[in-house]
């Protein structure tokens, strides 16, 4: 009897070590991304309940980091935005969306693999001028190879972005554009380490740029949302984005505020570092208001 107790408890603290150890890989994600996964072994309630944080509401694998301002999504947020001693209202109006065409699970559905494009345009307005001209817009196009394995879930992008400045902005203040027309490719992985968080992150890369701009970037986040059953969900989400044509400066973005019923969210964004406008990427800006999203 002495010895199959002695075995059970072996077994136990080996079990308790597995989860331990799944716990910390999922961390990882937030703290310091990486482009491969190794074998992540869970029990199999922890197992399904992990794979619910990172499936979109389609089913498909890896949910959109919707709190992230690089993100396709449909968006409105009235802010007051801070450069230097200088205090603007605008206005942010986005619009984007993806298409899944093609997903394939294996018959135990430890793992799927779906295929997806997406696309937004991304405006920004002066709500303190007259006629509450456009200041700038930007586009980004990509395409999406998604995936699960297990417990965790990987996306790569293959995507354009360019932007343009408002022609009104243009004649009254005679800024010159800037080009950042670029092509490049972000490989991100992502988890749910415990019930209701989820994290993410990875490397991108630059593939072609005008002009030419340092090639290496990073992106991390976490979003974590109060378990379903209400209409209303808390939700808070931060999101960083560095970039090494811009000596790593930080930019982040974090949203408080509740998800409600088919994917739209509505709370408080605050946003500080290099501008999430293209035009400006180069000026620092910090940002505060209310804003509501809706991710399909």
């Amino acid at each position: 009897m002495k010895a199959l107790r002695s075995v059970d408890g072996v077994r136990a603290v080996r079990a308790r070590t597995v989860r331990g150890r799944g716990l910390v890989v999922c961390s990882l994600l937030l703290a310091v991304p990486v482009t491969a996964a190794g074998p992540l072994v869970v029990v199999a309630q922890a197992r399904d309940a992990a794979a619910i944080g990172i499936r979109d509401r389609n089913g498909h694998p890896f949910r959109t980091p919707a709190g992230s301002p690089l993100e396709p999504v449909h968006r409105l947020a009235l802010l007051s935005a801070t450069r230097d001693s200088l205090r603007d209202g605008i206005a942010l109006a986005d619009i984007g969306d993806r298409l899944g065409f093609w997903i394939r699970r294996d018959p135990d559905g430890e793992v799927e693999y779906a295929g997806a494009i997406h696309g937004g345009a991304f405006s920004r307005f002066d709500l303190g001028g007259p006629d509450q001209a456009l200041i700038e817009v930007h586009y980004r196009i990509g395409v999406l190879l998604r995936a699960r394995f297990g417990a965790v879930a990987a996306r790569a992008e293959l995507y354009h972005v360019s932007s343009h400045l408002g022609d009104e902005f243009l004649l009254d203040t005679g800024a010159r554009p800037i080009s950042t027309s670029r092509e490049g490719l972000e490989l991100m992985l992502q988890g749910s380490p415990v019930s209701s968080l989820t994290v993410y992150g990875g490397p991108g890369v630059l593939l072609r740029a005008t002009p030419d701009f340092e090639p290496l970037s990073l992106r991390a986040g976490a979003v974590w949302e109060s378990p379903p059953g209400a209409r209303a969900r808390f939700r808070a989400s931060v999101d960083y984005f560095g970039w090494a044509e811009l000596g790593w400066e930080p930019a982040i973005a974090a949203e408080l505020g509740a998800a409600l019923d088919r994917g739209t969210r509505v709370g408080v964004l605050l946003g500080f570092g290099p501008s999430r406008a293209e035009q400006f990427f180069r000026q620092s800006e910090r940002l505060i208001g209310l804003t509501v999203s809706h991710v399909r």
